[in-house]
């Protein structure tokens, strides 16, 4: 089974922030940060991405969890906006 739907994104600070299907799947801050950056020009991408958020088929890690700061986030990493709610009469 091939690793697929990963994408990443690197911050200001030089921090990585991975993605599985839109949802965080792990950030990387640091050297694991720079190594990652380093292992993605010469290799498999998506592979990487997969190991590096634990999802590999090696074991390890949870599906579907999140660590580290933002692990509250969902999809793009954009906060949810507020939502009115209606209480219904009769």
């Amino acid at each position: 089974m091939s690793a697929e739907g990963y994408d990443y994104r690197t911050g200001p600070s030089g921090e990585v922030t991975i993605f599985h299907h839109g949802k965080l799947a792990r950030r990387l801050t640091d050297a694991p940060a720079q190594e990652f950056l380093a292992a993605v020009e010469g290799g498999d991408a998506q592979a990487l991405m997969a190991a590096a958020a634990g999802r590999d088929g090696q074991g390890g890690g949870v599906q579907g969890s999140a660590q580290g700061p933002g692990a509250h986030l969902h999809g793009n990493g954009a906060a949810h906006g507020v939502q009115q709610f209606r209480r219904k009469s009769g």
